[in-house]
């Protein structure tokens, strides 16, 4: 029997009802991306909050995407729960979402595995796990299931954990689009919010790796994929690319509640 992940925020982070989160895609995937000179796109950050405070925001990307038109992709995101600590991957099966099945890209998945010592094969670590599963559904508006992914969420998201990860990735010679999933600060008032996002999105944009990492500690910036986006860093640094912001919001813009707001990026990566 085919082994299938069931959704964990269906319901909770996007409808479980084809019928409403359909038109609820739509709205954030409509409009062509802005133009910019690439050569080559190598990968997005997209938020992995509710569809109602950080869809807008995660379209962005996904416009890219959409018509960009790869088909493989790679998504790496957090483990909120910090355990277990290495990288873990959900080798083979599929993804259940009210759109229907994801399949996996077993193919890539095991050459992770081999040519990395600390990606580890755990099915049961992302099965309480929210981060990429918000970006399945997203996927399967736009390709129809007709593509395929590989998830890997990070429990330890230290500096040599991202370096691992992206000469992994960089070893294999046909890359997948890399989806990063991450929000950015959490819970303080948006001015401070806001100037701690400014503060890591400007890093990302100058691919000043170790300075990243320096600014999260000394500002006590939140943002919870921070080892996935680093890993980004490195791999675009790597490939003599570039990062640009698309949009910037928080969760005030939905609420309007001001007072302990979460920050939401979407930047793309890519060569010119």
């Amino acid at each position: 029997m085919e082994n299938v992940r069931e959704p964990y925020v269906s319901g909770a982070f996007y409808p479980d009802n084809e019928d409403l989160l359909m038109p609820m895609l739509e709205s954030y995937i409509k409009n062509k991306p802005e133009d910019f000179k690439y050569k080559k796109i190598i990968g997005v950050i997209v938020p992995h909050a509710g569809y109602v405070y950080s869809g807008k925001t995660a379209g962005y990307a996904y416009n890219i995407i959409k018509y960009y038109n790869k088909k493989r992709f790679l998504i790496i995101g957090p483990n909120h729960s910090g355990y277990p600590f290495y990288p873990a991957i959900y080798p083979d099966g599929s993804w259940n979402t009210p759109l229907g099945n994801a399949n996996i890209d077993s193919e890539f998945s095991s050459k992770l595995i081999t040519k990395s010592d600390i990606i580890r094969d755990d099915k049961e670590a992302h099965s309480v796990e929210h981060s990429i599963e918000v970006q399945v559904p997203f996927l399967q508006y736009i390709f129809n299931n007709n593509f395929k992914f590989t998830p890997i969420i990070l429990g330890k998201q230290s500096a040599a954990v991202a370096r691992d990860l992206a000469e992994t990735i960089g070893s294999v010679n046909e890359k997948p689009f890399i989806i990063i999933s991450s929000d950015m600060n959490h819970y303080e008032p948006v001015n401070k919010n806001d100037e701690k996002d400014n503060i890591l999105i400007n890093d990302i944009i100058d691919l000043k790796v170790k300075k990243f990492y320096e600014d999260i500690e000394k500002y006590n910036i939140t943002t919870c994929g921070y080892g996935a986006i680093a890993t980004l860093m490195l791999i675009t640094k790597s490939m003599k690319g570039k990062i640009k912001l698309l949009d910037h919001s928080n969760s005030g813009d939905s609420n309007n509640d001001y007072k302990r707001v979460v920050g939401y990026s979407s930047m793309v990566a890519y060569t010119e």
